[in-house]
This record gives structure tokens, sequence and C-alpha cells, in this order.
């Protein structure tokens, strides 16, 4: 399985959960790629050349909807296989939720919450593993499956 964040911040996080979810026993392979920011066309776009280059057998997409994320660009995705995962409209708001903090609606305002919050940008991959371990991540997949998240960890154990 493929799985391309929008940027570092993405990535960070995508690597996190395949550590926690996705044993090295499992016999399952999800490679994150990183479309290095630049809005939803461009993730889809990314994504899109990456599942024509190599073959996977899923191909999901992790991105912010701030930024271009239309109608017409979630045609592409949908006509490309991708799945999608909207970050809505960031994904510090997204993290934020899942510790229950205030989430702003704003992205600027989102990101400089989770700054103040967190210590550290969501890009920093070493937050992670403290502010969200593994236990943490279980319980809120079980109760939550609505959830991003629990869409993100059933795509990696399902790949």
């Amino acid at each position: 399985m493929l799985i391309v964040g929008e940027g570092d911040a993405e990535v960070a996080f995508l690597k996190h959960l395949r550590s926690v979810f996705v044993g090295r026993a499992a016999g399952v392979t999800v490679k994150i790629g990183n479309a290095h920011g630049k809005g939803a066309q461009n993730v889809i776009d990314h994504t899109r050349k990456q599942a024509d280059v190599y073959a996977f057998d899923r191909v999901a997409a992790l991105f912010d909807t701030d930024t271009d994320w239309t109608p017409e660009v979630e045609k592409q995705a949908r006509n490309a296989n991708i799945i999608v995962l909207p970050c809505t409209p960031c994904l510090e708001t997204e993290l934020l939720r899942l510790k229950d903090q205030p989430a702003p609606e704003r992205t600027a305002d989102a990101k400089r919450t989770f700054k103040k919050i967190f210590g550290a940008e969501a890009h920093r991959s070493d937050l992670y593993p403290h502010y969200f371990p593994q236990a943490m991540l279980e319980k809120l997949v079980a109760t939550q499956p609505e959830r991003l998240l629990a869409r993100i960890v059933a795509l990696m154990r399902a790949a």
C-alpha cells in the first residue's frame, strides 16, 4: 500500500501510525510518500504519478482541505482509485481533536494552537510517541471508528 502525505507533518504522523499498527511480521508493506505541500491538487497529482510508476494494491492520500480541495480534485482522485483522507481544515486540527483540545477551524489558528499545546510543530516526529502513544491510539481506534485516525489504521492493517 502507498499512502502519500501532503507534507512533512503528515508523513511524520503516518510513519508513527505505521510503527504502531503495522508490525514487521505482519506481512504487510505500507510505503509512506511525501508530496511536499502545495495543496490537495498537488497531493492527488503526486499520488497518481507514484501509483502509475509502482505497483501498489491500494493507494491513499492524506492532505489538508484548506487549499484547493474541490469537487473536481475529488473526482480526479476517485477516477485514479485514490482513497482520500482529508484533514479538515488541516492535520493539526485533527491531532488537536484526538487529544480533546480546542481545534480551531482556521489553519493558521490550528497550527498556532498545536505548537502552543505540544511545544513543537507537527512535522517533529519525536513528539508523536510521547503525545500519541500506542495505548491511546488503540483506544481511539476502537471507540471512534468513524474518525480519520480509524480510517487510516484500517487501511494500513488491510494493506
